[in-house]
Formats: structure tokens, sequence, C-alpha cells
């Protein structure tokens, strides 16, 4: 069982997520942007929404505070810049909608097992 931290997806598609993972027995958190830091000392694996520019910051400060701690980031935008973005300042792992709940559960495993897929999944 890992503890998921939510950061910035938008309700449905957080819903969504959080329920195939909580049903794998995962513990979910779902948070906003404000002060989010102190949300993720105990996380193991953090889904953020990517839909806007927003994220990379965030993303920034987690790897200066936690370099090893898995970042997925969550979008609607399968384009390469987007996801190339994500990749280069430091997500584990960038999954793309539409997806199916199988792919976000490889994610998840493959995040936490420390690979990665490098790439749109």
């Amino acid at each position: 069982m890992a503890r998921v931290v939510f950061i910035g997806l938008e309700e449905a598609t957080a819903g969504q997520i959080g329920r195939a993972l909580a049903a794998q027995r995962h513990e979910i958190a779902y948070k906003q942007r404000d002060n989010v830091m102190r949300d993720l000392v105990e996380a193991d694996i953090v889904f953020a929404g990517g839909d806007s520019e927003e994220y990379l910051p965030l993303l920034r400060r987690v790897r200066e505070a936690r370099p090893a701690l898995p970042f997925v980031v969550v979008t609607r935008f399968p384009e390469v810049v987007q996801w190339l973005d994500a990749l280069e300042a430091g997500a584990t792992d960038y999954c793309a909608a539409p997806f199916e709940m199988q792919q976000v559960q490889w994610v998840m495993e493959s995040a936490m097992q420390g690979r990665g897929c490098a790439g749109v999944c």
C-alpha cells in the first residue's frame, strides 16, 4: 500500500484515478497547491495535474526537497512538448488522457519501483 497525494487534478480525473487506486488499497489524499510541500512529507507518490504551467514550479520544488519522490503528471494534453517539459523538469512519468485505468495502475507500479516509462503512457 502506498500513500498517494493528488495535487491540482480536475475533480473528475482525480475521482476516477482515486477510485482505481483505492480499490488496490492505496491511501489517497486530495490536496490543493497551497502549502503543498508540508503535505508531501509522508507521500509515497504524487499525481499532479499538468493542464497548466503551474505544476512545473511545484515539480521543481518537490525535486529540491524530495528528489526520489515519484511524481506523475496527469493531463489532457498528449503533445510531445508538454511531456518533454515535464520529464525535463524531473517528472517520473506522464499520463495523458484519455487513459485506461490499467495504464494508471501500470504507471503507479512503475513509478513506485523507480522505473518510470520516460514517455507518454
